[in-house]
């Protein structure tokens, strides 16, 4: 991020640690936030974010099925519980376990102590990025807190906590996700999902795919581009690809978005996905949901079902 920069031209507060002079090819770049904070005085948490690879393997529950060589913890505040994420591998070159919840408990307060406990804050403002390696390869921290307080750290070379710090992490998450769960519609009750997006200039693009009794559906979209006229298209959709939409919606939890806080960041066209089922119910999702890029790129996959293939 800081890297090229120069000394002179470091924000205020950052301290350039390494730095890659321009006309070389891969390096280190690494800065220090000094004015991060090494202790959290906020008792609320608004963002859970903690991804690390580990160097050793340390179990402390006697039986698992071997220990964790990767650990990728997320969760928020939903407003109708606790959303969490875990991905985790026991082998560095094995398959990555993937799991969600929707918890009804406030798991927050729990996390607080946690990480107090493992005294996550003590390399806050810590950055380096090796070029050449894939980002955050070793693993970063982002713990945000109600009082504008934060926990960031990364490094993409090498582990950036303990396999111990790790471990605990996992268990933690691994048993809140067993606590009573928010009540979500099940995908065999979906009879239509609705696409929209408004696009700055004017122009949107609107499908809506409206599921058959066979296990078919029906695509029908109406897009309009700045200074064209509005495109209707209707077309038949095939079992296959409805059964691809079910199993995405399921696996990446998106049922679970609904009322979880935006992304810092804002996609230039603004989007919404609403599914409708039996019996009335619906769930709306909105594009700049802050969830893992892991699971978040299910919305992405959705649209371009409905608007691009059909």
């Amino acid at each position: 991020m800081f890297g090229n920069m120069g000394r002179k031209g470091s924000p205020e507060g950052i301290q350039i640690v390494k730095e890659t002079p321009p006309w070389v090819c891969g390096g280190t770049d690494a800065y220090l936030d000094t004015k991060a904070p090494k202790k959290i005085e906020s008792e609320e948490m608004v963002l859970f974010n903690a991804t690390s690879s580990f160097a050793g393997q340390v179990c402390l529950n006697p039986e698992r099925q071997g220990c964790f060589s990767y650990v990728s913890a997320y969760a928020v505040p939903s407003n109708k519980g606790s959303f969490m994420y875990l991905q985790t591998k026991t082998e560095h070159r094995g398959a990555i376990s993937r799991s969600w919840a929707l918890v009804k408990d406030d798991v927050f307060p729990m996390l607080v102590e946690l990480v107090k406990e493992l005294d996550l804050a003590r390399n806050n403002g810590r950055h380096s990025t090796t070029h050449g390696l894939p980002e955050n390869f070793g693993g970063d921290v982002d713990i945000r807190y109600a009082s504008g307080e934060r926990i960031s750290y990364s490094d993409n070379q090498c582990p950036i906590m303990s396999s111990y710090d790790g471990q605990r992490i996992a268990d933690a998450f691994m048993a809140a996700m067993e606590g009573e769960r928010v009540d979500l519609p099940d995908t065999s009750d979906l009879r239509e999902v609705l696409f929209r997006e408004d696009r700055e200039d004017g122009g949107f693009t609107e499908a809506r795919l409206v599921l058959n009794g066979d296990g078919t559906g029906t695509n029908y979209k109406r897009s309009q581009y700045k200074g064209t006229r509005v495109f209707e298209s209707e077309k038949p959709v095939d079992a296959d690809t409805i059964a691809a939409i079910k199993g995405n919606i399921a696996s990446s939890g998106m049922l679970a978005w609904e009322g979880l806080p935006e992304n810092d960041y804002k996609p230039m066209h603004k989007a919404e996905i609403t599914f409708s089922f039996d019996g009335g119910r619906s769930v709306s999702v909105k594009r700049d949901t802050a969830v893992p890029y892991g699971i978040g790129n299910a919305f992405f996959s959705i649209e371009l079902e409905v608007t691009t293939k059909h």
